[in-house]
């Protein structure tokens, strides 16, 4: 079976994805269980896309879904068994607006199990038991230090998808190794040089022509500055990117959100991912 391809939202034009950030900080959107409302999920979808009773159609927000039928169906078993009837469920979304498909980028709080909370977000979860990576989607920027620390922790104890090479952290200082990898990448490494050209700025991870790079455009800059992080101010910084590889002019990736971007310790993590 074929899955239908995510698309890129978190690749958004800057003015877009300013009134998207704002919103989401002033009203902490899918992050806020107090903001949620019980709803009934009437079943998980092919594609991973939720049912309601109701008739609306929800994806998580904030969660990128494995490619591979096998982690799919792992990840379709856990989402039915969270969300059976008789569980208590509420939703929050950021927005109204659904996608190309009908969907409605939300939030699901359930009821926790053993020690767990009450109420315990549904993407956290889904991502702490490795079954998914944290996508950067605006609806889900003021959720990202929680969802990254639960990524983290999956990938520290090789959970689910963190158990293969299929999914790890890419040495930024190994460019050869970019150049076939497929969707999503997580790369991270140091910021040797700022470089800058016409509307661009570029953060360059080697001295050499086709060593990475992260090119962000300068009318995205105030973005970035709002969300606390400053381009401009990271060399000499350890940074993990998410995004998608561009290889027509070196292996390079865009920035067009500040959730695609986290700033680590200066110290060289220990268990970067080898292909």
């Amino acid at each position: 079976m074929t899955c239908r391809p995510r698309p890129a939202v978190f690749f958004v034009i800057g003015a877009a994805f300013a009134a998207s950030l704002a919103h989401a900080q002033e009203a902490a959107g899918v992050c806020a269980p107090e903001a949620g409302a019980p709803v009934e999920i009437a079943s998980v979808g092919a594609e991973l896309d939720l049912a309601t009773m109701d008739g609306r159609r929800l994806t998580l927000a904030g969660v990128e879904f494995p490619s591979r039928e096998a982690a799919r169906e792992d990840l379709r078993r856990f989402l039915s068994e969270r969300l059976s009837a008789g569980r208590l469920v509420f939703l929050s979304t950021a927005t109204a607006a659904p996608n190309r498909w009908g969907e409605v980028a939300a939030g699901l709080f359930v009821e926790g199990e053993g020690d767990e909370a009450p109420l315990i977000s549904l993407a956290q979860a889904t991502i702490a038991a490795g079954l998914a990576r944290f996508r950067p989607d605006p609806a889900a920027f003021a959720c990202r230090n929680g969802l990254l620390a639960a990524e983290a922790q999956a990938r520290g104890r090789k959970l689910g998808l963190w158990a293969s090479g299929e999914y790890h952290i890419v040495d930024a200082a190994r460019p050869e190794t970019l150049v076939e990898q497929k969707g999503m990448v997580l790369v991270e490494g140091v910021v040797g040089k700022i470089g800058e050209t016409g509307g661009s700025l570029y953060l360059n991870f080697g001295p050499r022509r086709g060593d990475f790079a992260v090119v962000i455009w300068k009318r995205n800059l105030e973005t970035f500055t709002r969300a606390g992080t400053s381009p401009r101010m990271l060399t000499g910084r350890r940074v993990r990117v998410r995004g998608l590889i561009d290889t027509a002019f070196g292996p390079r990736m865009e920035l067009l959100s500040p959730a695609q971007i986290e700033l680590l310790g200066d110290e060289r993590p220990g268990a970067l991912g080898r292909p």
